[in-house]
């Protein structure tokens, strides 16, 4: 197995810090808040390669299970049952398939790279969603309809998440090119 380098930890460890930053960069509403870690996934995916792209979330996932404050909600083993959380699994598995897939296409333009942000995101809530219901109905023992999770989830935050992918891509597609020389 390959050694994993200095540089690879570095960029990791930044990308786990912007992270932990766009948590707190919010707009509070009820249920889910509206943050920019979207754009930071996105950007991970986009940018790192994929053991950097795990490794960020990875670091950041413990710190925040360990008891620091770096979820939107704050931090601490018990946040696994906040229904929030599962959106904070869905981050780390894009990331790291969206990392995949680039590493897959090296020279991927713009619109290689807007179609992975959409996969990014489909992730996301694909994750997020079910976690949410399930902590939310089940843990928690509230009733509400898989519609409902859509129309509370999802449907008002499609404007953000193209808002946050235009974004990522167009930051990604400027940086791209110095990152392929870390």
């Amino acid at each position: 197995m390959k050694h994993i380098k200095i540089k690879e930890i570095a960029v990791a460890g930044l990308f786990s810090a912007l992270i932990c930053v766009g948590a707190y960069i919010k707009i509070p509403i009820p249920n889910l808040p509206i943050t920019m870690q979207v754009f930071f996934v996105l950007l991970t995916g986009l940018l790192l390669k994929p053991r950097a792209a795990f490794l960020s979330f990875f670091v950041y996932i413990v710190l925040g299970l360990v008891g620091l404050p770096v979820f939107t909600g704050g931090g601490g083993p018990g946040y696994v049952f906040i229904p929030s959380f599962g959106f904070v699994l869905g981050f780390m598995t894009a990331a790291y398939v969206m990392s995949v897939v680039m590493s897959k296409i090296p020279k991927g333009g713009i619109s290689v790279m807007a179609l992975v942000s959409v996969l990014g995101i489909v992730i996301i809530y694909t994750v997020g969603i079910p976690y949410f219901a399930l902590i939310a109905n089940v843990y928690n023992g509230g009733d509400n309809s898989a519609l409902w999770f859509i129309e509370t989830l999802l449907l008002p935050f499609i404007p953000k998440e193209i808002i946050s992918a235009v974004a990522a891509v167009l930051t990604a597609y400027k940086l791209k090119p110095l990152m392929s020389k870390i």
